[in-house]
């Protein structure tokens, strides 16, 4: 019979679960059948989005997840047993207490403990959580928690890691997109022969090989430089470069793919042709400051006047017949909606924060806001259960097109402006739209360079 704690992590699960559909507009994870139904497990993961990172990961997993956090989020009392109660085991940082000696071996025990119950450890070796796009310096824990356990039971255990890379198109954005990777696991008895003549040597070749293949798993741009530039590089070029991509693949793969290609080339050319690279960031940068004052995007930069017309019209056709249904979707939802954000930005300045504090909120206002319309809708208006049904089921798909709508009217006053200043500003635009196309050759032409000096063709897999 399940336990109170048992019942309480599923229920929170399915609670969370949930609310990672309705937060993210695409969520999709490649290679799901490597992920073991079973353990002894240990889980390692890239951490650009604190919180959300353990809740999407664990989301995946069918079994239990134990999760090694930070002991400066326990406290004390009642928050301290209610995270335990969760399956979180606090590690001690130096950083979070420079001036104290630090003893982890109350963590490593537990850890120790749960790996010989079989059980499934979640551990995100970076310690910190940072936005951005790239993995930084590992600490050797995992590797030594996963050697410890085994040594303790002369490799008999059979414990695997698996590496897991978290992609986000925006972590702070609701209805962004979530791109999860899952690696080959490691088997940790593989390690035996060199842990058992050199443990610490062994600690961190096993740390290295979690490196490596951590960082073939998600976006890994060294400085924040050249993430900018690869981002620039994106909004002008990426859909020029899809015709490279595996056509078999999926979209979020192909996606995956070219901005993998995309930084490697930069790495490439940042060590071979520096000048290059700094000319071309020049030109990028005078082209991406120039849209932003117009507050233009280059999306509409690379459409025909014709066709932005003509979409445009579609668009302002259906703003007209959906704004009764915007303004309904709108009366009932900005409130629950609007409620999880300024909680956020009144709790923390961090960013990372942002979006696992408005999931977590969110995942109560909505239903109760709902709830309380209907409560408040049936007794008002007397409504039957088949209309008070149908009522409530509107209030969340009315939540959705109000959000649809509005990024509809907000690219449709983008397309007019566009036009506006067409007519009044022509040779500005033309000017734009013929720096776009410099750029444009510049980068053909590094790639068909890069290509050819590597004799290699497109990279057709994801890296796992």
């Amino acid at each position: 019979m399940p336990t109170d704690a048992a019942m309480l992590y599923a229920i929170l699960k399915l609670i969370y679960k949930t609310g990672l559909q309705v937060f993210f507009r695409r969520f999709e994870v490649r290679n799901r059948s490597l992920m073991p139904d079973e353990g002894p497990l240990l889980v390692v993961s890239n951490h650009p989005n604190t919180f959300m990172d353990p809740i999407v990961t664990a989301s995946l997993l069918r079994q239990p997840v134990h999760f090694i956090a930070k002991s400066t989020v326990f406290g004390s009392g009642f928050q301290s047993w209610m995270l335990r109660q969760m399956h979180l085991i606090p590690i001690h940082r130096r950083e979070d207490n420079p001036d104290q000696a630090m003893s982890n071996d109350e963590a490593f025990a537990a850890s120790f403990k749960a790996l010989q119950q079989k059980k499934t450890l979640l551990i995100f070796p970076e310690g910190n959580s940072f936005n951005q796009r790239r993995l930084r310096k590992l600490k050797t824990g995992m590797a030594r928690i996963a050697l410890g356990a085994e040594a303790d039971t002369n490799f008999g255990l059979g414990i695997k890691i698996l590496p897991v890379g978290l992609n986000y198109t925006a972590p702070t954005r609701f209805r962004s997109d979530m791109f999860v990777n899952i690696g080959e696991p490691i088997v940790v008895a593989d390690y035996a022969t060199a842990s058992q003549q050199d443990a610490q040597a062994a600690v961190l070749t096993l740390t290295e090989e979690i490196r490596q293949r951590l960082e073939n798993l998600i976006i890994h741009t060294p400085t924040d430089e050249e993430d900018e530039l690869a981002r620039q590089i994106e909004a002008v070029y990426k859909e020029h470069l899809a015709a490279a991509a595996p056509p078999d693949a999926p979209a979020y793969e192909q996606d995956f793919l070219l901005t993998k290609a995309i930084v490697k080339s930069i790495g490439y050319f940042s060590q071979t042709a520096p000048a290059r690279v700094a000319a071309l960031k020049q030109k990028l940068n005078n082209y991406m400051l120039q849209l932003k004052r117009l507050r233009l995007q280059d999306a509409v930069m690379g459409k025909r006047s014709n066709a932005i017309l003509q979409q445009s019209l579609l668009n302002l056709l259906y703003l007209t017949v959906g704004f009764p249904v915007y303004l309904y979707g709108l009366l009932h939802n900005y409130i629950p909606y609007i409620i999880p954000s300024k909680v956020a930005r009144a709790v923390t300045k961090e960013e990372e924060w942002y979006a696992p504090i408005m999931l977590t909120v969110g995942i109560f206002t909505f239903p109760l806001f709902y709830l309380l319309a209907g409560w408040m809708a049936t007794g008002l208006l007397d409504l039957t259960w088949p209309w008070a049904l149908l009522y409530f089921l509107s209030l969340p798909l009315s939540g959705f097109f109000t959000l649809h709508y509005w990024n509809t009217l907000q690219r449709t006053q983008e397309h007019w402006l566009l036009f506006q200043l067409f007519i009044k500003r022509q040779n500005l635009i033309s000017d734009l739209r013929q720096q776009r196309q410099v750029i444009i050759a510049e980068l053909e032409a590094a790639k068909h360079d890069y290509m050819e000096e590597l004799k290699l063709p497109f990279e057709g897999k994801a890296s796992s």
